[in-house]
């Protein structure tokens, strides 16, 4: 095996890796709405419905756990975007006047009206008792960790919510159109590295992280799980 192949199935190890937090991410969000306990946030504006959780942002949207229920004070929302599902991908587009909705089974539908939007520093720590607010926050610039996008929201109403309501996800599919990509990107690599006498070993580590994403889909792993061991590669090739 050449060296320029040892490089191309390890770049390809690494791109799994992290295709397999997005495939890991939509695979535990298809659980998560079949529980008829899921909270569910909905930016009509921005063209987002997303599930809320209160394990981590590894897993979606995340609830600030000392922050509040809609109706009994602030409520805090955390939520990538990169990777993870890319929740708050476009959280930047709403705008003074937007209405957001918390869908809260044994709670209500909360309708919140956005009123500021700013960015602070990272270090930024926010109170958890401002009234009857929800804070949507997510990381500033794009692809960066450096400051904090926080999205300022006043609460409207409050109405009974139906018990029976369940939420389609348009992105339940992501994680097979993710799998395919990936399958399809690494036959076309197959087809056109010039080595041919390594076109094989190509081949099959295509088809065997294939066959990992497609169990990682059927068995979702742990996306934080998968976080902590990325970084421990990175860190060992001093990324």
């Amino acid at each position: 095996m050449r060296i320029s192949t040892f490089f191309i199935v390890v770049g390809m190890l690494i791109i799994s890796l992290y295709f397999l937090i997005d495939v890991s991410f939509y695979a535990s969000q298809i659980v998560m709405e079949n529980n008829t306990t899921t909270a569910v946030v909905v930016m009509p504006s921005i063209d987002v419905t997303q599930n809320i959780n209160n394990k981590s942002v590894s897993y979606g949207v995340y609830h600030e756990p000392q922050s509040m229920k809609p109706g009994n004070g602030t409520v805090i929302l955390f939520g990538h975007r990169t990777m993870y599902g890319s929740p708050f991908f476009k959280l930047d587009g709403l705008k003074a006047g937007d209405s957001v909705f918390l869908e809260w089974p044994g709670v209500g539908k909360g309708e919140y009206r956005v009123n500021n939007t700013f960015i602070v520093p990272a270090s930024y720590r926010i109170s958890v008792e401002q009234g009857e607010k929800l804070f949507l926050i997510t990381c500033h610039p794009i692809g960066s960790a450096r400051e904090r996008l926080i999205v300022e929201t006043d609460l409207v109403s409050l109405t009974p919510l139906n018990e029976t309501f369940t939420q389609d996800n348009p992105e339940n599919y992501y994680a097979i159109l993710m799998i395919a990509g990936f399958l399809i990107g690494g036959l076309a690599l197959t087809y056109f590295y010039p080595v041919n006498e390594d076109k094989k070993i190509v081949l099959f580590v295509v088809i065997a992280l294939t066959l990992f994403l497609t169990l990682a889909y059927l068995f979702p792993i742990p996306p934080d799980f998968i976080t902590g061991k990325l970084s421990d590669i990175n860190n060992l090739f001093g990324i």
